[in-house]
């Protein structure tokens, strides 16, 4: 079903977008190829009784929305009509559950108005309470060295910085890897070889700007880079019946 349109409306934010039927995921179609998203942020929380659960943790760039939602099984495609489409999981095993007086909430802003942007949302033949959670991490400039605690994530996206000088895993068995920049380039491939299929038939491999890695047994992460560079990280917390936000 169509939640959103901006087609023609010259606008630059969606406004809060209520949805009360229940939907699994978002499909986010653009004119924009996905690399030219700059301004372009989303944010998406279930409102309940009980206390909201919120996905996006507040706003979130749009394209790291993307890269996050698309990594591993789905790939970010294109059609005659728009540059870029997704399918952006935001609950897993069927659509969120949600009560009687429950909303799904989301909104768009820093909209480019020449460009057309449209959210549909899919329904699923069953109910989940694993919804999923994102957050946003970062290193700061003067930072050299940074741990993060990702126990409870199974996806991370990262900015591909030459700044970095090394990426550390510790996993839950205590025994720690380290990886270069390249290597990590390199891991990200083979786990998703196609990750953006253009709109003039161009397959893309990986994104210029972020690395897509999986945190599976993973209890750290420690990143080592050059001062002077702000490092961003995106993660996604694995879902489970119990999640609370």
């Amino acid at each position: 079903m169509e939640i959103f349109s901006s087609t023609g409306k010259n606008i630059t934010k969606s406004g809060v977008l209520l949805q009360t039927k229940s939907i699994g995921s978002l499909i986010v179609s653009m004119s924009l190829d996905l690399e030219a998203l700059t301004t372009e942020q989303i944010k998406v929380e279930v409102e309940k009784i009980g206390g909201n659960e919120e996905i996006t943790k507040g706003f979130m760039s749009l394209a790291d929305f993307i890269y996050m939602t698309t990594f591993k099984e789905d790939a970010v495609t294109s059609d005659v009509n728009y540059k870029t489409t997704a399918k952006c999981e935001i609950c897993e095993d069927g659509s969120i559950q949600l009560g009687e007086k429950d909303v799904i909430k989301i909104e768009l802003t820093g909209l480019k108005t020449a460009e057309s942007y449209v959210l549909n949302g899919i329904e699923e033949p069953q109910s989940s309470r694993k919804t999923l959670s994102f957050q946003n991490k970062s290193m700061a400039s003067d930072d050299k060295s940074k741990v993060f605690e990702v126990a409870d994530c199974d996806i991370v996206v990262i900015d591909n910085s030459e700044t970095i000088e090394e990426i550390s895993y510790t996993y839950v068995n205590g025994v720690v890897v380290k990886y270069t920049l390249h290597e990590l380039r390199v891991l990200s491939r083979s786990i998703d070889p196609v990750a953006y299929i253009k709109q003039d038939g161009t397959i893309k491999s990986s994104f210029a700007s972020k690395i897509q890695l999986p945190l599976f047994g993973v209890n750290t992460i420690e990143v080592r880079k050059s001062q002077g560079s702000i490092i961003n990280l995106i993660v996604r917390y694995e879902a489970n019946d119990s999640n609370e936000f």
